[in-house]
């Protein structure tokens, strides 16, 4: 568990996990709230749903009798006289609907009544006697009113005001009745009418800040009684119900009831509507239904709803699924949503469900973006804000559950940014950090590169340049090259006259190993042996074991060197030699082929101590050639792994003219290991030398 603690907190992933909670609880915090800075995202969310997915229009319960455009044409302007609005409740009720619910306020007397003429004042008596007579307008409608089951809307007011009757109510379950919309006061229509009244429903609707109307209220409280909404009322006039009922706990309203249709409500007792979209046919005109045209079928046993439409008679309210719908519209759809069980939810577990729903999407960010290469981080965002807004609509859409995944999704592109922002900076960081490295390991490798070329010139500067060695007699023809496999190499050698250009020293060897550690070795070998050459001129075996001793001394990483060494005795062409581990060269007299050449040597220098190397003498004959090489001439390979080989090399060797000179030599022997080897990188160092005695008095 440590490790993998270690692990997150490397990576920033526990600051994100952390982050994660804190903003899941953040989620559950304001999942519920309604005036927050997050609950306008969640509304627009909800209100896309049904854009998307409005609710279908079914079984049809409810029509509109509207005092429309058409109705306005032909009876006159509203407001009509009360007793024309009595003859349409009539004309409704001789087709017998269920309930009626009036979404009007007779909030004042009738004007246009006769008794409230001011012209009765001076007609004559007859004409006032008359008119005692009339019943008014008011009065005619209440005896309709009071003879059909209809509901009358009233008001909810922050004040107080007359009291009148309202619909008996009871509480099951002790539900907390606080969480419900309050009104200290009702307006209400004129007694007369209210009191005749089959029930009396609540027409305020709940809006959000933003004008929209997505939710309203099928109980509110009045005082402390129990108020039912115009739709609730209707509902139990339908029914036969003799009262209506609130359901909850503690916690809140649960259900409204009438009868035994009982309704779920959020705990303030509102509903969410599920709207359709705007159906003309839900609509019939008011002149038509007093002229008798109407379809029958439209008002017989239907819930009829009774409002204004007319164009400048009243606002429409905004709606999630049109800018612009009449109010008596809206009422139809909750009553066509209850009938059809179409009904919106957005339970108590809702906020459980976003605050795991947040966790998920941010954790799977703070999990991905710290790792992830940058360009993927906006697929990983997209992909999981994909699923998180399929997860919403597919509740809505087969549920009918309200899941507000716009909060979880700005909570993860708010953790997001900050995730990317810190990855970008870390990145940033790193991206400086290796280019600093790399300006420190260019620096470092140029500073050893440059190192390397003062080496290479060193180690070349200590060869001696064999064209600088002339014979005044031109008895000898000498050349030599060296080319290291890498910059600095191990291979060596020397040549250089003694005994006043009597005799002529020359020298090839090979060190263990490649690179600097060779090539320091290889430095001090050729001293050491140069040294000891100088001391002992007379026997080359001696001088061999010599430098042996000497060599083995200043030799802490246990480096061994193979030497061949000869002294060639330039008036009579003896050339007395000692070999040390190395390859005998070959010697190509004068007009006739390579002869072969293998003697007795010895180990290696630094491999045995106090060894005693012998020595043997050749003859050379006027014009012979020999030639001194190490083993990154007869091993080189080439690209398929196929070495040079001595047989090729002596096979060269007898093809070459006896008036080449030794540099000439050198160059045909070079050119031909690098044609064998194509260009592959060299495996060793190369180092040849060539030395021709053309024999006392050549000039």
């Amino acid at each position: 568990m440590p490790a993998i603690l270690l692990m997150l907190l490397q990576r920033g992933r526990l600051f994100g996990f952390f982050l994660s909670a804190m903003l899941a609880l953040l989620s559950y915090t304001v999942s519920f709230a309604d005036k927050n800075i997050l609950s306008a995202p969640r509304h627009r969310l909800f209100d896309t749903y049904q854009r998307l997915s409005p609710r279908e229009r079914i079984s049809a319960p409810v029509t509109i009798v509207a005092v429309d455009e058409e109705s306005l044409s032909a009876l006159g302007q509203w407001p009509w006289p009360r007793s024309r609005v009595s003859d349409l409740f009539k004309a409704i009720g001789a087709y017998e609907p269920a309930a009626i619910g009036v979404d009007i306020l007779f909030a004042e007397p009738d004007r246009l009544s006769p008794d409230m003429a001011e012209w009765g004042k001076d007609a004559p008596a007859q004409v006032r006697a008359w008119l005692a007579k009339r019943k008014s307008n008011d009065g005619q409608l209440a005896e309709t009113i009071g003879a059909l089951p209809l509901v009358l809307g009233v008001g909810g007011m922050e004040s107080p005001m007359p009291e009148g009757p309202l619909t008996p109510s009871r509480q099951t379950g002790k539900p907390s009745a606080h969480y419900l919309l309050s009104y200290e006061g009702l307006l209400r229509s004129i007694p007369v009418l209210d009191i005749a009244a089959s029930g009396h429903g609540l027409l305020s609707a709940g809006t959000d800040p933003d004008g929209i109307v997505r939710r309203t209220p099928l109980a509110a409280r009045l005082g402390d009684q129990l108020l039912p909404s115009l739709e609730m009322e209707m509902i139990r006039l339908a029914v036969g119900g003799k009262w209506f009922s609130l359901h909850g706990g503690p916690d809140g309203a649960e259900a409204v009831s009438a009868g035994d249709l009982r309704i779920p409500v959020q705990r303030d007792g509102t509903l969410w509507v599920h709207y359709g979209l705007h159906d003309p046919a839900r609509f019939v005109s008011a002149s038509s239904v007093l002229n008798g045209t109407v379809d029958p079928v439209k008002l017989n046993q239907q819930l009829v709803l009774v409002g204004v439409t007319g164009l400048g008679l009243i606002d429409y309210p905004a709606t999630p699924v049109a800018a612009r719908m009449p109010g008596v519209e809206i009422r139809a759809q909750i009553l066509e949503a209850i009938s059809d069980n179409a009904l919106l939810s957005r339970p108590s577990w809702a906020g459980w469900v976003e605050a795991g729903l947040t966790f998920l999407f941010c954790g799977l960010l703070s999990l991905t973006v710290p790792v992830v290469q940058p360009r993927w981080t906006p697929v990983i965002w997209l992909a999981g804000g994909g699923l998180l807004a399929a997860a919403g609509f597919g509740a809505f859409a087969i549920y009918r559950v309200l899941i507000d995944v716009a909060v979880p999704g700005i909570a993860g592109s708010l953790l997001f940014l900050a995730l990317l922002a810190s990855t970008l900076a870390e990145a940033d960081r790193q991206r400086r950090l290796y280019k600093r490295d790399l300006e420190i390991q260019r620096e470092r490798e140029a500073r050893f590169a440059g190192e390397l070329e003062a080496a290479r010139r060193i180690q070349m500067g200590i060869l001696p340049d064999a064209s600088k060695i002339r014979d005044p007699l031109g008895r000898i023809d000498v050349a030599a090259m060296l080319e290291p496999a890498r910059e600095v190499g191990g291979d060596l050698y020397d040549i250089f006259l003694v005994d006043e250009g009597e005799r002529l020293f020359f020298m090839v060897g090979d060190v263990s190993g490649k690179g600097i550690p060779a090539s320091l070795f290889m430095a001090l070998g050729k001293s050491l042996y140069k040294s000891a050459v100088l001391r002992q001129r007379e026997d080359i075996a001696l001088v061999m074991s010599g430098a042996n001793a000497e060599i083995a001394r200043e030799n802490p990483e246990q480096l061994f060197i193979t030497v061949f060494a000869a002294v060639l005795d330039l008036p009579s062409g003896r050339m007395k030699v000692a070999n040390a581990g190395h390859d005998w060269p070959i010697i190509k007299p004068q007009g006739a082929p390579v002869t072969a050449w293998s003697g007795a040597g010895g180990p290696p220098l630094c491999v045995v101590d106090d060894f005693d190397y012998p020595g043997e003498t050749r003859q050379l004959t006027p014009g012979a050639m020999v030639v001194l090489f190490t083993d990154g001439v007869t091993e080189a390979m080439d690209p398929d792994g196929a070495i040079y080989g001595l047989e090729r090399l002596t096979a060269l060797l007898n093809t070459i003219p006896d008036d080449l000179s030794a540099r000439d030599v050198i160059d045909e022997i070079h050119a031909d290991v690098k044609a064998h080897t194509l260009g592959a990188a060299p495996s060793d160092d190369i180092a040849i030398l060539v030395v021709i005695w053309k024999g006392d008095g050549a000039l």
